[in-house]
């Protein structure tokens, strides 16, 4: 009993789920509380916020406030562009939220997407599909990405859809994005890839 109990492989197994219960304990107990009722308000808010009267539909204004927000979006790889335009498409207290952040304000949307462009090599996005309900825009879209620390700088490519709201300036008051933050990002991190695609084996 003594030779199984001290054998390589038992004690090999054992510490192996010694070390996954305590992983386990550990990743529990460093959750974060959950936040979904706040984060699901936020959104309620920031539209409720934005809630000017949009362009009339059909008119050159709803034309033009679209293929500014468009072109925003196929130009955010560039710190150049962003700093040219994120003031002509986002109103000064807009509402975004990617999925992965929330910001508010034209200025500090300016700074979080120079950021993001510091941490890309390549970056396309292609404007599959524009709906308009009410005063929401639904912009679906084809993105392809690279980064140094994603994927190991291979090209991700993903779809998602951005919920949009203009002011009566035709500029962006309200942008909620609708993407796969788990799979395009966490995912292809080196560690937490590992995590998100056990869990989802798991869950398959």
């Amino acid at each position: 009993m003594s030779g199984f109990v001290f054998h390589p492989v038992t004690t090999f197994f054992a510490g192996l789920i010694v070390a996954v219960v305590a992983l386990g304990l550990l990743v529990g107990g460093c959750a974060p509380p959950n936040r979904s009722a706040q984060a699901v308000q936020a959104y309620r808010d920031g539209m409720a916020k934005a809630n000017a009267a949009p362009p009339a539909p059909g008119s050159a204004a709803e034309k033009a406030a679209l293929d500014r927000f468009e072109t925003f979006l196929k130009g955010v790889g560039s710190e150049e562009f962003i700093r040219a335009n994120t003031s002509k498409t986002y109103s000064a207290d807009a509402y975004l939220n990617d999925t992965l952040v929330t910001r508010h304000g034209a200025a500090a949307i300016e700074a979080y997407f120079i950021k993001t462009s510091h941490a890309m090599k390549t970056y396309q996005v292609t404007i599959d599909e524009v709906a308009r309900t009410g005063a929401n825009y639904y912009v679906r879209w084809t993105m392809v990405v690279s980064a140094p620390a994603l994927s190991h700088g291979e090209p991700i490519e993903s779809t998602g859809i951005s919920q949009v709201r203009f002011d009566s300036e035709g500029k962006v008051a309200f942008h909620q994005d609708f993407w796969d933050s788990g799979e395009n990002f966490f995912g292809k991190l080196p560690v937490a890839g590992g995590v998100i695609g056990f869990i989802r084996k798991k869950l398959e």
